[in-house]
């Protein structure tokens, strides 16, 4: 017997396919990706099934809850208020992971002192474990701008493959300018990404798995350039401001970043490309009201303009670029 479908997978563990991707999630059933596909080895499923959590899982299901005795009623008053709960703890909190970007800390801003307040937990660890937080369930939202040199397209690509198997959406934040970020004057006279190799330029670089690094490797991957020519390749930062501050201090010459970054420290910026900075979120929290105030704020005039003060293009900010 060949490996098993997901959908073959949870009919013989008489559970959904969204539960059956929990458990894969967890490590409970090991999978393997083929193209977009997850299978499942039949051997893996039945020694799943002989362990302790899956008659658990089978205490779960509709045959099982069919079988058992009946529950005492629930109290209406005790469901009520277990609903009002979760209700306030979800209008309370949004976790957030992915890319930094300085309008997402304003939009923290922002919905923290809205009529409603949210409070957003920002986790600026990179683009690509941002989405691997939200695969995880360890984010309701994250932020990424990856580019893909195959396809020259922004995070989609990236999208179906870490969350092959989920329904999620693309919600565009702005497309914004990235750089060169230099002292005053720009003392060196960077003005291209050749630069980067000039000697003795004293680089700053970002974290693996960020998208602005993601950008930097790829051109040196193309152009057949070695990391060991760079002078500060290894010296790295987790968001563009630290590599601002970096600058600033005097402890290196230059680094790609965000205009907004060399703004705020009165860096000079020399644009080398444009870039899509994506919001993604799971289909299934679509409805929570703490992600609603996060894409109604980023709709409203007022806080475009905002985002446009930091440099950023709001033409697409809050579209759906992706469904599926």
């Amino acid at each position: 017997m060949g490996p098993l479908k997901a959908e073959e997978a949870a009919k013989i563990l008489r559970i959904s396919k969204y539960t059956l991707y929990e458990l894969i999630k967890r490590g409970e059933i090991p999978a393997q990706r083929v193209g977009r596909q997850l299978r499942i080895d039949p051997e893996a499923l039945n020694r799943y099934l002989m362990s302790p959590p899956a008659a658990s899982l089978a205490a779960s299901s509709p045959v099982a809850r069919q079988s058992s005795p009946p529950s005492e009623p629930e109290d209406p008053s005790t469901r009520q208020r277990s609903k009002r709960t979760v209700s306030a703890a979800e209008c309370l909190r949004l976790r957030f992971a992915g890319s930094h970007e300085p309008g997402i800390e304003l939009a923290s801003e922002f919905l923290k002192h809205s009529a409603n307040p949210i409070q957003m937990d920002l986790t600026f660890t990179g683009s690509m474990e941002g989405l691997i937080a939200l695969f995880r369930g360890e984010a309701d939202v994250a932020g990424m701008h990856l580019w893909d040199s195959n396809t020259d397209e922004y995070n989609l690509p990236f999208a179906n493959h870490v969350l092959a198997g989920e329904t999620f959406i693309l919600v565009n934040f702005v497309e914004r300018t990235q750089g060169w970020i230099v002292p005053p004057g720009n003392p060196l006279g960077l003005a291209s990404w050749t630069d980067i190799t000039r000697k003795g330029l004293r680089f700053v670089n970002r974290q693996k798995g960020s998208g602005t690094r993601i950008r930097v490797d790829s051109y040196l991957h193309i152009n057949q350039i070695l990391p060991t020519a760079i002078k500060g390749y290894t010296f790295e930062e987790t968001t563009h401001s630290g590599v601002a501050l970096r600058i600033a201090n005097g402890e290196a010459d230059a680094g790609i970043g965000v205009q907004a970054a060399a703004q705020r420290l009165g860096l000079d910026f020399i644009p080398l490309f444009k870039e899509h900075y994506d919001l993604i979120y799971l289909e299934a929290a679509s409805e929570s009201p703490a992600l609603g105030s996060l894409l109604s704020t980023l709709r409203a005039p007022a806080f475009q303009k905002a985002l446009r003060q930091l440099g950023s293009d709001t033409s697409l900010s809050g579209q759906i670029i992706a469904h599926q």
